[in-house]
Parts: C-alpha cells; sequence; structure tokens
C-alpha cells in the first residue's frame, strides 16, 4: 500500500470540503494517507465529516524569527543530499525564508514518515512546497490546480511553471482549466489531466423539486468575496420586486465582502427580502437546498482576475434536485448546461438573472427535467468513489507519468 502525504495550506478549512470528501473516498478504497498542514486554521465553524478522517494530521513547523528560521533549516538539512540541494538552491533563494524553512521541514518529515507520494491541493503554497520535498527526496509528487492558484494576478508564472513542469502529474478540475493550463505549459513536457472534484453521493440523496410558491426562494452559498458575483443576485433581487414578483434571498456563508453586501442589502432597501445567513455546515446547506426553489451560482470574475474553479456547492445542489441558476464563468458551462441541466446566464448582468429567476417563479421555465438531468450527469462523472479510484491508480507505484 502506497503511503500518501496530502500537502494542504491549511487543514481543516470550512470551504475546502471537496477535499475531505476526496480524502474520505480514498481511505474507504483502502489508501494510507497524512496530512501536512501549512498553516493553522482561522476558522469559526466545521464540518462534522472530518471527524471521519483518519489521517493523521502533522503540522509543518513555521519560523517566526530569523534565529528560529536557521535552526530548523540547519536540523532539517541533516541527511539531506548535498547535491539534491545544490540543484534547487537557485529557485530556492527566490522565496520567503519561512517558506524555505516549511519546506526543509516537510522533506523531513516525509523521510521520516516513509511517505512514497506527495499531493498537494493548489499549486501555489502547497505545491512549491511538496516541490521542495520531492526535490529533496525524490518522492514523487502530483498536484491538483484549482483558481486562485492559476487565474490570479499574484500568482508568480515562474514558479507555476516549475511546479506544474516537476510534477508527476497535474490535475485540473475542468476542462476550462486543464486548457488554459494547456496554453500556458504548452512545451514544457508538463502531464496535465482533467479529474472533476466529486460529491459523497449517499449524503446527497435527490427529490424532485418541489412546486414553486410565493414568494420565489433563492439561496446561495459560498464565501463572501467578489467573484461570487452576490452583488449581482442583490440587484436582482431589487429588480424581481420592481417588476412585482415576490422573491426571498439567503446568502449562507462569511467573509471579507459582509460589510458591502450588508450596505447594499440596507440601501436597496431589501432587508426584508435577503438574508445574509453566515457559514453553514454541509447538513445546513442540504437543509437550505431543501426548503428553496432555486440555487444562484452568478459568478463573475474579479478585477485581480481571480475565478472560481467549479463551486462544489452547485453539484450539491445538482445533486439534490434543486435548480441551478449560473452564469457562464470557468467550469461552470460543463455541467450547468442551458436547457439541459440548468439555466446558463452571461456573467454580470442583474437584469438577466432576474429574468431567468422571473421565469422559474412564472413557470415559464420548468425544473423538474432539469432537476433529473443534472442529477444523472453528478451521477454520472462526480462520484467520489470513481474519483478516489482513479487518483490512487495515477499514484501508485509502477503507474506513475514521470
Amino acid at each position: 500500500m502506497t503511503r500518501i502525504g496530502y500537502v494542504l495550506k491549511v487543514y481543516p478549512r470550512f470551504s475546502e470540503t471537496f477535499i475531505v470528501t476526496e480524502m474520505l473516498a480514498r481511505e474507504a478504497l483502502g489508501d494510507d494517507l497524512s496530512i501536512y498542514a501549512l498553516r493553522p486554521t482561522t476558522d469559526s465553524r466545521f464540518h462534522p465529516e472530518i471527524a471521519r478522517v483518519r489521517a493523521g494530521v502533522h503540522w509543518v513547523s513555521r519560523p517566526w524569527k530569523g534565529s528560529e528560521m536557521w535552526d530548523q533549516m540547519s536540523r532539517c538539512l541533516e541527511g539531506t543530499d548535498p547535491e539534491r540541494l545544490a540543484r534547487i538552491l537557485p529557485a530556492l533563494t527566490t522565496l520567503p525564508g519561512d517558506e524555505v524553512a516549511q519546506g526543509l521541514e516537510l522533506a523531513r518529515l516525509v523521510r521520516a514518515d516513509g511517505i512514497e507520494h506527495l499531493h498537494a491541493h493548489f499549486a501555489s503554497l502547497a505545491g512549491r512546497l511538496a516541490w521542495i520535498a520531492s526535490s529533496l527526496t525524490g518522492v514523487p509528487y502530483t498536484v491538483t490546480t484549482h483558481a486562485k492558484d492559476i487565474f490570479h494576478e499574484s500568482v508568480d508564472p515562474v514558479w507555476l511553471r516549475r511546479v506544474c513542469v516537476d510534477a508527476d502529474r497535474v490535475i485540473a478540475i475542468s476542462r476550462f482549466n486543464e486548457d488554459y493550463l494547456g496554453r500556458l505549459l504548452a512545451g514544457s513536457g508538463a502531464r496535465i489531466s482533467l479529474r472533476y472534484n466529486a460529491l459523497e453521493l449517499a449524503r446527497f440523496p435527490y427529490r424532485d423539486p418541489h412546486p414553486v410558491g410565493t414568494p420565489l426562494r433563492v439561496c446561495a452559498v459560498g464565501r463572501l468575496v467578489v467573484k461570487k458575483g452576490f452583488t449581482d443576485l442583490i440587484r436582482a433581487a431589487r429588480i424581481l420586486l420592481d417588476d412585482g414578483v415576490a422573491v426571498q434571498v439567503d446568502i449562507a456563508g462569511e467573509g471579507d465582502e459582509h460589510p458591502a453586501l450588508s450596505e447594499q442589502i440596507r440601501s436597496l432597501g431589501l432587508a426584508e427580502h435577503v438574508r445574509l445567513l453566515g457559514p453553514m455546515t454541509q447538513a445546513e446547506v442540504r437543509e437550505l437546498l431543501a426548503r428553496s426553489d432555486v440555487f444562484a451560482a452568478p459568478c463573475v470574475e474579479a478585477p485581480d482576475g481571480n475565478l472560481d474553479g467549479l463551486p462544489t456547492v452547485v453539484l450539491e445542489s445538482m445533486a439534490c434536485g434543486t435548480p441551478v441558476v449560473a452564469t457562464a464563468v470557468s467550469g461552470l458551462p460543463e455541467v450547468v448546461r442551458d436547457g439541459e441541466t440548468g439555466v446558463l446566464l452571461p456573467p454580470g448582468s442583474p437584469e438577466e438573472l432576474a429574468r431567468a429567476l422571473g421565469a422559474i417563479a412564472s413557470g415559464a421555465t420548468g425544473t423538474l427535467e432539469l432537476a433529473r438531468s443534472a442529477r444523472r450527469l453528478i451521477e454520472q462523472q462526480f462520484d467520489s468513489r470513481r474519483q478516489a479510484a482513479v487518483l490512487s491508480g495515477w499514484q501508485a507505484p509502477g503507474r506513475r507519468g514521470r
């Protein structure tokens, strides 16, 4: 059995349910996992599914003082092949000292724990440290890329290319991301493979959508950040009300945009029609989906270039039978197929969003076949058991890509 080390920036993290789902499915398959966390969590709530993860968690030491950094580096370099260190030293000089120290510490832990393969989620901090540990130990690594680690204006293209080129395999969570990375890494020899994030389907039982009532109940779930497009949803609620369509919008999540969204709700006179519910567990999200007529994912590209990859909660809504209205951003058109599995709109248009929601409220857009087709798609392509089997096969000895 291969010993797999998961390298994660923060663990546990409330918004990264897809990682917990992936690890649970792999453990159910029999994989031996260990978790290496680089930062402590600051989340205020946690999903109960975290308690089911059996993998041990190792907190990779991060020095806070210069003296601590050098002491940690000195300890971790014992037993390191000097030729391996010399090869990567020019690259290490471009990183912050505490990051280098953590990379060396991760390499030490990998050797001590007998890890045979590293798997990083996000090609940014976690990917860079997996690269350091792999370079020093010879243990191969794979990396799953998502959104902010490849699209954001802060992404260092040199390091992104380095992490992806030296990886045993680069995993893209959507065809959109796969195509983007293919262009970015053309000619580099990077091995890019598509593998969607997935769901533990038993936790998301399907039911046909209930008849739309009055008011139209719309829900949205996600971090309160610009790329989620919640300002457009709030504006759409005002448009619907002005057009005589009764609507109740519930937005679950926490984030930096909470004050701005609260002020927008107040200024548009929507205090009785739009609620910010705060963070919710997956069980609470399922309850929210069950009492909603439609789920809205009005994603946009943020001014800093940040995009959503493929929001897990969209998959959860489709699995449960709650119709989805979404914008054509990044990987969303791959699952929300207009008129087949949901309603797809151009991003950044509250007017289009209001029209789509109004058509559901009036019955002009039927939801039953949309919901049933969406569930079929989820079962075919987003089952975590299949995802785990593919990942396990990719990371097994003798089946490595490089």
